[in-house]
């Protein structure tokens, strides 16, 4: 059997440097860092000098607390190789109990969870008995233990059939997909070269996917593992372990190019799906045995990392967020990976320790393109990404907990980069139609260089979201440093059938601004921050009769407005909250503009606020009073008038031009480039270059 060496090795035999600044300092969170080229080589190699020490100590203040924490414990002991009899007693235990108490603590009972599969053959390829980091701390009958566990888990998921689908066919949700199918992968992988295993059947339901994906077992034991798929897709074959493995090498080869040709991810910068999502895609890198794969799937890193490093400021992802479940710096998904590889600390909890045993490395054109912001300068980076759905009716049986995303998607991510803000969202086509989570929790708004990346970003006014999570849904446009938002009125969203609907629309809305910006003040209905060296105006827009218009004459005599052709813009449109760190919308659908500027631009806040107050705005009235049409130019000679239709989902225009929602263009920005389809992705950093070929 054909095993992979993890880096890790070389690691532990390389002696470690001591840095005079700390052991785990390091250049991407460091507020005063001075790019220039030379440095970065030094950079490279200090992190990789101080990598054993740095993973060491992960696992030694590893914590077996959180919903999918369990196993990290053990995990750790293993990796440490401390009290190995009692961690096997334990294990054993766990994986041989019928005490329900027992397997609900350690999650055993949840059949889609996104750590178990996970951990389990992590320990089997590092720790058993032909393992590669310390081979046989996991004893015989733990190991045999711990397999016949992961062959209950994917015997009902790893469904041949299922590998026949697009690879846009995502069932759940685009991470629990991932779980599951690179679970049936690697778990195929072991069972076909296991003597005890390589003989077995799996069931091959034929019924669709998402078996057991069910909420009521997720979160407690239930005897119920809810309905099958209505698919009656069975073929009458017997398929060897060996043949669910190449069907799911040949699955995973169609993935990686799909996505290098029309985009990523449906869950685009989501602070916490991420992680799950680009580990798992690092274990097929790092333990497949197929190299063509494993060697597609290091490019498609490259991609990923890529993306992420011209989009971000010390390690803070900008632009559009979906499924945003978290808007503080220390929980994001990819700002904690990012720390570790540029020399930082590491985490050995659920789904992040593979990257402690991984190969993979960032390339150099990472490193320069994440650390060198000043010389980046300021640029725009538009890149379309999936999630629309392909409005089949009826969906055809089999899918009812599965998306079906494989279309010519219309969303298009806009960010306008700097190195002092990040100022971003993501633009949809009014016709398209959303999956179930395409628009789900989507952040669009404004992040600031400095500690913890202070954000302003419209969002829902719930209380229990204590004013830190994006909530509701907005349709917006953005042109470089100018962006217009508003609250959706309407959309098309279409769920798997055994999916809710939920209701996200008609919320109370506002703006959240947070309590660590260095200075704000108010002016003619402007809101302006300056932090560091950014400024930003926010303009809530809100014109007459916006809480509705009533047909008697008395009232329209006594609110009329005073032109017939435009509204006047009401300035006190908004309160602050209690804490003065959101201000409430009195409109809910008032639209909401954003402009940034930095230093380099405008010396001071009151020159920046001087010119932002003559820029030209308007509201256009249409047929029915209290609903209008916003015209907007910002600030300097080459901003464009924007017109955004505040009443209904027309197409926005830049200087009369009608957005493109569906550019030639898959990746656009001086540093990546990729036609769409092409399957052909360029990086691109000075003398730095990289060309990437899917097809």
């Amino acid at each position: 059997m054909k095993m992979k060496k993890f880096s890790i090795l070389f690691a532990l035999m390389t002696p470690i440097l001591a840095p005079a600044g700390g052991i785990f300092d390091n250049p991407m969170e460091d507020l005063d860092f001075v790019y220039s080229e030379e440095k970065i080589p030094a950079y490279i190699e200090r992190g990789r000098m101080t990598k054993a020490e740095r993973i060491k100590h992960a696992f030694e203040n590893v914590t077996s607390e959180g919903l999918e924490q369990a196993f990290c414990g053990p995990f750790a002991d293993l990796w440490l190789g401390e009290d190995l009899d009692a961690v096997n007693a334990t294990l054993l235990q766990v994986f041989t109990t019928e005490d329900e108490e027992l397997r609900e603590k350690y999650r055993l009972h949840d059949h889609w969870g996104l750590a178990l599969m996970q951990q389990f053959y992590h320990m089997y390829y590092a720790f058993g008995q032909q393992g590669t980091v310390a081979p046989g701390r996991l004893y015989p009958e733990t190991e045999r233990a711990m397999l016949e566990e992961l062959w209950k888990h994917m015997e009902f998921r790893n469904d041949i059939h299922l590998a026949r689908k697009s690879t846009w066919w995502m069932i759940g949700s685009e991470n629990h997909d991932l779980e599951s199918k690179v679970g049936a992968l690697l778990s195929s992988q072991i069972f076909m070269n296991h003597p005890d295993f390589k003989d077995r059947v799996y069931l091959n339901l034929g019924t669709g996917g998402g078996y057991k994906y069910w909420f009521h077992g997720m979160y407690a034991a239930t005897d119920s593992d809810g309905p099958e798929g209505r698919a009656k897709e069975q073929d009458g074959k017997t398929y060897t372990v060996a043949e669910h493995y190449e069907a799911w090498v040949k699955y995973f080869d169609e993935y990686f190019t799909e996505r290098a040709k029309k985009g990523f991810f449906l869950e685009v910068a989501s602070p916490k799906y991420m992680v799950v999502t680009i580990t798992y895609l690092m274990d097929i890198f790092d333990l497949c045995e197929d190299e063509a794969l494993a060697e597609k799937a290091g490019n498609f890193l490259d991609i990923v990392w890529a993306d992420w490093a011209q989009d971000q400021i010390n390690g803070v992802r900008g632009g559009g967020k979906t499924r945003a479940t978290a808007a503080r710096q220390w929980d994001d998904g990819m700002y904690k990976m990012a720390r570790f590889y540029f020399g930082g600390k590491g985490s050995a909890q659920s789904n992040y320790f593979p990257l402690l045993l991984s190969k993979y490395e960032l390339k150099p054109i990472i490193w320069h393109l994440a650390l060198d912001r000043e010389g980046l300068g300021e640029f725009a980076f538009a890149s379309r990404r999936p999630g629309e759905e392909e409005n089949i009716w009826p969906r055809p049986k089999g899918t009812e907990r599965t998306m079906l995303c494989d279309t010519e998607s219309r969303l298009l991510r806009y960010s306008w980069v700097t190195p002092d803000y990040i100022l971003g969202g993501q633009m949809d086509h009014p016709a398209a139609v959303h999956s179930h989570l395409s628009n789900q929790a989507r952040w669009q708004g404004i992040t600031f260089k400095g500690a913890n990346g202070p954000r302003v970003y419209p969002t829902d006014v719930a209380k229990d979201r204590m004013f830190k999570n994006p909530g509701g849904f907005c349709r917006l446009v953005q042109h470089e440093n100018v962006m217009i938002v508003q609250q959706s009125r309407r959309w098309f969203q279409m769920n798997p059938d055994w999916f809710p609907a939920k209701d996200i629309m008609s919320l109370d809305y506002g703006i959240y601004f947070g309590d660590n910006l260095d200075r704000i003040e108010e002016k003619a209905g402007w809101i302006f921050v300056e932090h560091g060296d950014a400024f930003l105006a926010v303009r809530p827009v809100m014109g007459e009769f916006a809480d509705g218009w009533s047909m008697r004459v008395e009232t329209y005599e006594a609110e009329k407005s005073s032109s017939a052709l435009t509204s006047q813009i009401i300035e006190d449109s908004y309160e602050w909250s209690p804490e003065r760190d959101m201000i409430i919308l009195d409109y809910k659908y008032s639209g909401m503009i954003f402009e940034a500027s930095r230093r380099a631009h405008h010396a001071t806040l009151e020159d920046f606020m001087e010119d932002i107050l003559d820029n030209f705005i308007v509201l256009d009235q249409t047929v029915v009073p209290g609903y209008h049409v916003l015209r907007y130019r910002g600030c300097g000679d080459s901003a464009k008038e924007i017109t955004f239709n505040l009443s209904n989902n027309e197409i926005p225009m830049l200087d009369g031009v009608s957005i493109d929602y569906a550019p030639e263009l898959l990746f656009d920005s001086p540093y990546l480039k990729s036609v769409y389809k092409s399957g052909i992705v360029e990086i691109t950093k000075g003398d730095h270059y990289r060309v990437l070929d899917f097809n």
